[in-house]
């Protein structure tokens, strides 16, 4: 398989370079046998390589088996490692080794298709590296993008500051997974539009922009409204003053929901190495701005830094001639229900004092806003009740096969 083969030579590259740059990194606070175990999740995770196999062959029903037994085993791994007190290097551990686990349980599903084994084919490697390259040089640019704020920070305002912007950070990340979990369908239907129906690709990104945008829009108007009071809920009094940061970040969530589209949308009409360039130089430039923002302001100044680095990336790829035929209609399609969520956050913001009212309010304000823009209207609402009607024909049918080459009937 050649995904599995890339994945564990990445895998193990990528180990090598955590481990060594730990160090520099954390100015020595970051213990390096500590940051080896943790690193030890990248090589382990050769499970993925299944899920893009049957994400490929459009077996979603297999994927979300993979998703949810690897979900089981982080929960029992982390309960065992709590229990047994034995500190992070337990708890890391217990996360690789249910990552090793649920690569084994991915490989008995496609026993008999897929023969394990090791080997090194020179033609599989040169088409892999042609392809994957620009993929895996994003993927690393991307994180840079997200964690150089924290990483400047640790340097700059020591682990206490890091504490309160990482926490909030997770709960926008959370919200994130909704449109990860939309690509794992959506990303092949694209794929195979780009060679057949150019147009039905461009109204498919479209509308799982502006649909992901709307989704996502009610956690983060909840998250301006409402931050101190969610902050101190989950992480206790001590965090109660973070509202203002997982507001600020709350807007990652939104900017995730058009930009995994276009990522996805720029892969599959084959656009990689251009979307690579804009990555990469807005690292540079979120790195920049990290700096001056956590020089100026602290945590406050990193998560703005994040933010505007996202959006600003996103709107090179709008306007960029190599990617603007694809990105720049997935971007707009969302930005009037952006404009919806950014009335609605508003209401909340001015409202904070009260949680409860203003969460009542903003997402009254937010509702509101999608009418009057147009975002929610007859012709939308017609589509989704068509899409639910089709999705319970299909599981009543009782055929797993009769849809299979058919994931959608509407642009």
């Amino acid at each position: 398989m050649k995904s599995r083969r890339f994945r564990g030579a990445a895998g193990l590259l990528t180990l090598l370079l955590t481990v060594l740059l730990v160090t520099p990194a954390s100015s020595g606070q970051v213990p390096v046998g500590l940051m080896m175990v943790a690193a030890l999740s990248l090589p382990t995770a050769f499970g993925g390589a299944y899920r893009a196999y049957f994400r490929s062959t459009l077996e979603i029903g297999a994927v979300l088996r993979i998703v949810t037994h690897r979900a089981v085993l982080y929960m029992v791994g982390i309960v065992v490692a709590v229990a047994m007190g034995g500190g992070l290097v337990a708890l890391f551990g217990a996360l690789a080794t249910a990552n090793l686990l649920n690569f084994f349980s991915a490989a008995r599903m496609v026993r008999g298709r897929v023969a394990p084994g090791l080997g090194f084919d020179r033609e599989i490697w040169r088409e892999l590296l042609r392809g994957a390259v620009p993929l895996v040089a994003n993927a690393l640019a991307l994180t840079v993008s997200f964690r150089i704020g924290q990483i400047l920070l640790m340097s700059l305002g020591g682990p206490v500051e890091v504490g309160r912007l990482s926490a909030p950070s997770r709960i926008t990340e959370a919200f994130s997974v909704l449109p990860e979990a939309l690509m794992v369908t959506v990303y092949p239907l694209m794929a195979g539009l780009h060679v057949s129906d150019t147009e039905r690709l461009r109204r498919t990104a479209e509308r799982s922009a502006r649909y992901l945008v709307v989704a996502v829009g009610v956690p983060v108007t909840l998250c301006c409204a409402a931050g101190n009071e969610i902050m101190r809920l989950l992480f206790g009094p001590a965090f109660a003053d973070t509202g203002q940061l997982l507001g600020i970040l709350s807007f990652m969530t939104l900017l995730s929901a058009t930009g995994t589209v276009s990522l996805n949308l720029l892969i599959a009409v084959h656009r990689e190495t251009a979307l690579f360039r804009v990555t990469l130089a807005f690292a540079v430039v979120g790195t920049v701005l990290a700096w001056i923002g956590i020089v100026l302001h602290g945590g406050t100044g990193a998560a703005i830094a994040m933010v505007v680095t996202s959006a600003a990336s996103q709107i090179a790829l709008a306007v960029m001639p190599q990617t603007r035929d694809y990105a720049g209609p997935a971007l707009y399609a969302g930005f009037r229900a952006a404009l919806a969520v950014c009335a609605g956050a508003a209401a909340g913001v001015a409202l904070s004092d009260h949680p409860f009212v203003a969460s009542a309010v903003a997402l009254a304000v937010y509702a509101v806003t999608l009418v009057v823009l147009g975002v929610a209207n007859r012709d939308e609402w017609e589509f989704v009740r068509a899409v639910f009607a089709a999705a319970r024909g299909a599981s009543g049918s009782g055929t797993s096969g009769s849809g299979a080459g058919r994931p959608g009937g509407h642009g």
